[in-house]
C-alpha cells in the first residue's frame, strides 16, 4: 500500500462495476496516520491533509450527539495507521479529500464510515451510489431498527392509532408501527402491504429481495396477522398515504398473539 504524501497526484477509486464491498481496504488504499479530529466526519492527517469521510454526515457543533459522533471517531482513529479509499471526485469544494476510512482493530477491519453509521452518529450522505452504498445503509437501517442514538426519539412501538391522531408530528422520524394487515400486493419488484383501518392509507412497500428472506410462502395468510414495522414515516405523496419502506428483514416482526 503506498504512502498518501508520495503518490497523491495519482489517487483514484474506480467505482460502480464492483458487486460486493470488500471486507478489507482496497489495494489501491493509501496509509497516513490521523494527527487530529475536528468533528465525528472530518480529521486531520499527519501530512496535513484535511479528509471528509464519504458515504455519512454527522451532526454539527451544537447539535444533539455532535461530542458523541467526534469523541466515538476520535477514538477509532486519534494517533492510528489508516487506510484511505479516495472517492472518485477525490476533493470537496473546501478541498478536503474525500474518503472512506479503514482501520484495523483487534485483529480484524472496521471501516469508519460504516461503523459511524452502526452507532446511530451519522447519517447518509450519497452524493453518488457505490460499492459501498449498500453496506452503508444496511448499517443505518439496522441503528434505526434498534433505535441508536440519533434515532432513539421513540423507542417504544405506537400503535397505528396513536401516530394517526397527529401522523405529521412523525413524519420523517424514526418510528415503530404496530398494525394489522389489510391486504397485499405485488407491483414489479415491491410488495405493498396496507394497514386496516387506516384513516390516511398507511401502508409499508417491501423490497423484492427481502420479502423473499422473511419465509412467506403464501401472502394470503398475512392478511389480518398483526406486524411491527420499523423506519422512517414517510408521507410523499399525500394521496397515496404514509408509509415505511422495508429495506432490511430486521425492520419487520409478526406479533404473535
Amino acid at each position: 500500500m503506498k504512502d498518501l504524501g508520495i503518490f497523491a497526484s495519482v489517487l483514484s477509486l474506480v467505482i460502480g462495476t464492483v458487486l460486493t464491498a470488500p471486507a478489507q481496504p482496497s489495494e489501491t488504499a493509501v496509509t497516513a496516520v490521523v494527527s487530529l479530529v475536528i468533528d465525528g466526519d472530518t480529521v486531520i492527517l499527519n501530512n496535513g491533509e484535511y479528509v471528509r469521510y464519504l458515504g455519512i454526515d454527522t451532526p454539527e457543533e451544537g447539535e444533539e450527539f455532535y461530542w458523541a459522533a467526534k469523541s466515538y471517531n476520535r477514538r477509532l482513529v486519534w494517533r492510528k495507521k489508516v487506510y484511505l479509499e479516495i472517492g472518485p471526485e477525490r476533493r470537496d469544494g473546501y478541498g478536503r479529500l474525500l474518503a472512506y476510512i479503514w482501520v484495523e482493530r483487534e485483529g480484524k477491519w472496521l471501516l469508519v464510515n460504516e461503523e459511524l453509521l452502526r452507532k446511530g452518529l451519522a447519517k447518509l450522505l450519497v452524493i453518488w451510489p457505490d460499492h459501498y452504498h449498500e453496506r452503508l445503509l444496511r448499517a443505518l437501517t439496522l441503528a434505526q431498527v434498534e433505535k441508536r442514538g440519533l434515532w432513539g426519539k421513540y423507542r417504544k412501538p405506537f400503535t397505528l392509532e396513536e401516530i394517526e391522531q397527529n401522523p405529521v408530528q412523525y413524519v420523517t422520524e424514526v418510528v415503530t408501527v404496530d398494525f394489522v394487515i389489510a391486504s397485499v400486493e405485488a407491483r414489479g419488484d415491491r410488495w405493498y402491504v396496507r394497514a386496516i383501518n387506516s384513516r390516511y392509507g398507511f401502508h409499508t412497500i417491501v423490497h423484492k429481495e427481502v420479502w423473499g428472506s422473511l419465509g412467506i410462502s403464501d401472502e394470503e395468510e398475512l392478511i389480518g396477522k398483526r406486524v411491527e414495522v420499523t423506519g422512517e414515516l414517510r408521507w410523499d405523496n399525500l394521496l397515496k398515504g404514509p408509509h415505511i419502506e422495508v429495506l432490511i428483514p430486521e425492520q419487520w416482526t409478526i406479533v404473535e398473539e
